[in-house]
């Protein structure tokens, strides 16, 4: 073998060893770079609430959580500071839920929401899936029981400093100390239902009672806390989630 082959062929090894050795780099930059994340329990739905709420909380059968116990709650797992103002709101609400902070809910087949002129259609992801639960419940019940295909109407949700306090000027019952400040918190309404089959907004005591008794399940196994208000016609209802150390693996 020529002098010449012999230089071509450790040439021709040298790039070899180069290539692998570039390769291996690769590989190890992008699984590095590019790990998997730790996909984090959802504290909500795979939460034990009745052993690791993130605050107290005690199995019952009576939707008659006032707004002490609520606002417990939601300051403890909601937004840590209320929007001001509607502005403040405007200009954080797209930060928010680009960081998933806060949800955006929309009318589907579960649930519609009425007009809203003293809050803004955005919750904490687990108030949402908190309110997903409700209608799969309630709709289940509905159909095991003949009842006809009816959704229910969010009345209130986040709430700022500012809307508030105009609502405590027309309503003696709003509180300055609110749980919907925390994007925690909805209004279900029980004085009208929407009839899915013959889009007809009507009010039913039967429907009503089956909305009360999946509210009265979800209480007792500690997933919401829960009051019945007569003048506003509406079950003021406030998510439970676990705390960060406790969550079920």
């Amino acid at each position: 073998m020529t002098d010449k082959a012999i230089r071509s062929k450790s040439y021709f090894r040298t790039y070899i060893l180069i290539g692998l050795l570039f390769s291996i780099l690769i590989s190890a930059y992008f699984i590095l770079t590019h790990k998997k994340e730790e996909v984090k329990p959802n504290k909500y739905t795979d939460c034990h609430q009745i052993l690791n709420a993130s605050a107290p909380i005690s199995p019952s059968s009576v939707l008659n959580d006032k707004n002490d116990i609520q606002l417990v709650h939601a300051q403890k797992n909601g937004l840590k500071q209320p929007f001001a103002t509607n502005a403040e709101f405007d200009s954080l609400i797209t930060m928010k839920a680009l960081k998933s902070e806060l949800v955006e809910v929309k009318d589907n087949k579960f649930y519609h929401l009425k007009l809203l002129k003293h809050s803004h259609p955005y919750l904490i992801p687990e108030a949402v899936n908190m309110i997903d639960e409700i209608a799969f419940r309630f709709q289940k019940r509905l159909k095991e029981k003949k009842l006809g295909n009816y959704c229910f109407f969010l009345t209130s949700l986040l709430r700022t400093v500012e809307t508030q306090e105009k609502l405590s000027h027309r309503n003696g019952n709003a509180s300055d100390r609110t749980a919907h400040y925390y994007g925690t918190t909805v209004d279900i309404s029980y004085k009208h239902f929407y009839n899915l089959d013959n889009d007809l907004i009507v009010p039913s005591w039967e429907i009503i009672q089956e909305l009360t008794q999946t509210l009265i399940e979800m209480r007792e196994e500690c997933k919401i806390l829960a009051v019945r208000e007569r003048k506003q016609s509406c079950f003021h209802i406030t998510v439970v989630v676990c705390s960060s150390d406790n969550e079920e693996n």
